[in-house]
């Protein structure tokens, strides 16, 4: 089976905690240390939209054994660099740095884990900063605004309602207690997964990790995900947004499975047919011959729920939303007729195959891949996708293409400045 994935070794604690190292072997002394908590946007409930995004801003002000803005300083101290990310399904915070570095990396993860301190003193201000963050991304932005716009559209009840910036009004009115009790029930040892990518043993990661990690205890059974399946869609939905713009803009969505299903690898294949590159159909079609944009793309999601197929698209000064959406459209429905020739499919094999390879190259991407999977809760699709891409044949395009971007499933979305 064809296969260029580094192998990859697990273990739990008793304490719940998975951990998983990526060995690399590649003498270039670097690692990347992960950790990925099961919990994202996609846990919150409607009235506490962002908390997850919030947390993850909290999360480097003081602890018990550390001042705010000294988990930085530490890092940068060591030569190392870090970031932290909020997503629809998860949590992501990481450490690159040289592999002599782990165990400091490694403390640092379990000192916010155990004993960040959460104070109202250090929220009200970090706060203020999650909302101009908001308007500096949404608001004020009307790409930002039309994606935002776009989900609270297309799921009516699912969590994915919101983008994990959460709504304005929302963040206005939390409070430290909302967080405090977020992190309680989603920041535990059994709701979390260390990864580690890079040039070090599996034995030094297990040994250090559970130095660590080990004698954390969880306070509380993590939450079972809440019932929230949205309900089959049951005609197009279409939204004009008015939006101070200088130009027009048009996003159309589509409903897809999770990611673990089957068709993922065909609407994969898809958004690298549309979307990869200057040869790309959509931009092709709508950049180069028709000049009707200025960018665009067609994508699919790949998340834990039920998600969406993407299009958007921004209009050259002077164009109609419509005028763009009509090529989309039809560049779908030739889709539909099998407008695709074998060449296409070549194509698309290659290039996934190249980016999937490039990506394998950089132990941040590697940790960043198998710890979305993981925390999403099954590798599977991971460790299949390059055979199955091999396998990737015109009819499982044409069919994924007719099977979900059908209009019955869709959300169409125009920003114009007036009406």
């Amino acid at each position: 089976m064809a296969n260029s994935l580094p192998q990859h070794v697990t273990k739990t604690l008793d304490n719940g905690l998975q951990i998983v190292v990526i060995p690399m072997n590649n003498k270039s002394d670097v690692i990347t240390t992960d950790i990925f908590y099961k919990v994202g946007s996609g846990n919150e409930i409607m009235g506490k939209s962002g908390i997850a995004h919030m947390l993850e801003h909290l999360n480097f002000k003081s602890t018990k054994n550390l001042k705010s803005g000294e988990f930085d300083e530490i890092v940068k101290g060591f030569g190392g660099v870090n970031n932290a990310s909020t997503g629809f399904d998860y949590t992501h915070y990481f450490i690159k740095s040289s592999s002599k570095n782990l165990a400091k990396s490694l403390e640092l993860f379990a000192e916010l884990m155990q004993n960040l301190r959460l104070t109202d003193e250090e929220f009200q201000p970090e706060r203020n900063v999650v909302l101009e963050e908001r308007l500096w991304r949404t608001d004020n932005s009307p790409i930002g605004y039309l994606y935002f716009r776009l989900f609270n559209n297309a799921f009516t009840y699912h969590p994915y309602h919101w983008t994990p910036i959460g709504f304005k009004e929302d963040i206005k009115h939390w409070s430290i207690e909302d967080i405090r009790s977020f992190h309680s029930k989603y920041y535990q040892p059994a709701n979390a997964i260390v990864v580690v990518a890079g040039d070090i043993s599996p034995e030094v990661v297990f040994q250090n990790v559970e130095t660590y990690f080990a004698s954390i205890k969880n306070d509380t059974e993590v939450p079972l995900p809440h019932h929230q399946i949205e309900p089959q869609q049951d005609g197009a939905k279409r939204v004009m947004l008015k939006k101070e713009s200088e130009v027009e803009m048009v996003a159309i969505a589509y409903k897809i499975p999770n990611f673990k299903h089957e068709d993922q690898v065909a609407l994969s294949g898809l958004s690298e047919l549309l979307s990869s590159g200057k040869s790309s159909k959509l931009q092709r079609v709508l950049v180069d011959e028709k000049q009707l944009v200025n960018q665009v793309y067609g994508y699919a999601m790949q998340a834990k729920d039920p998600s969406l197929f993407l299009f958007l698209a921004v209009c050259n000064p002077g164009v109609k939303a419509e005028d763009v959406e009509k090529e989309i459209l039809a560049i779908v429905e030739s889709l539909k007729k099998g407008e695709i020739s074998d060449k296409e499919i070549e194509k698309i094999k290659i290039n996934t195959k190249a980016d999937f390879i490039h990506n394998l190259e950089s132990s941040s991407e590697l940790a960043s891949l198998f710890g979305s999977y993981y925390a999403k809760g099954d590798i599977a699709p991971l460790l299949n996708y390059e055979e199955q891409i091999n396998q990737l044949k015109k009819e499982d395009i044409i069919n994924a293409v007719t099977r979900y971007l059908v209009p019955q499933s869709s959300t169409t979305v125009i920003l114009r400045k007036d009406y």
